[in-house]
């Protein structure tokens, strides 16, 4: 594992001490954002959303949050346009939970990355089923 130390005005710190806290803030930040949409957010809109994973800045001051959506196209429209709506509820709530100096803002993606592997897995499966034939 490559580390590093730099030297600031205050203290010597270990760059994987900094990646290890992002880490760990960005799985709470994913769990705590999960429980709140599903119990907290009354939007009608919001669908079936499920948190795929949260990255922070190396800063901590941005947060991407991925999530992914049961249902059609225009359902995931409509959940994106929820999430934004509910994002300054989320934020306030997250600041009540969580204990950190800033809080980040919150940015929200769709995550195809499952349909992808589902397709990928499709593929494959018809790849090997003409190969037999």
């Amino acid at each position: 594992m490559n580390t590093r130390l730099y030297r600031t005005s205050i203290h010597i710190f270990n760059m994987s001490d900094s990646h290890h806290r992002s880490k760990k803030v960005a799985s709470e930040i994913k769990e705590n954002l999960s429980w709140l949409i599903e119990h907290k957010v009354r939007d009608p809109q919001k669908g079936f959303i499920t948190i795929t994973r949260v990255r922070l800045s190396p800063d901590l001051k941005i947060a991407n949050v991925y999530y992914s959506v049961l249902g059609k196209e225009d359902e995931r429209e409509t959940s994106g346009q929820a999430l934004k709506r509910a994002s300054p509820f989320l934020k306030r709530e997250l600041g009540n939970r969580l204990r950190l100096r800033y809080l980040p803002e919150l940015r929200f993606f769709y995550d195809d990355s499952l349909e992808y592997s589902e397709r990928i897995a499709r593929l494959l499966s018809l790849i090997h089923k003409n190969d037999d034939h």
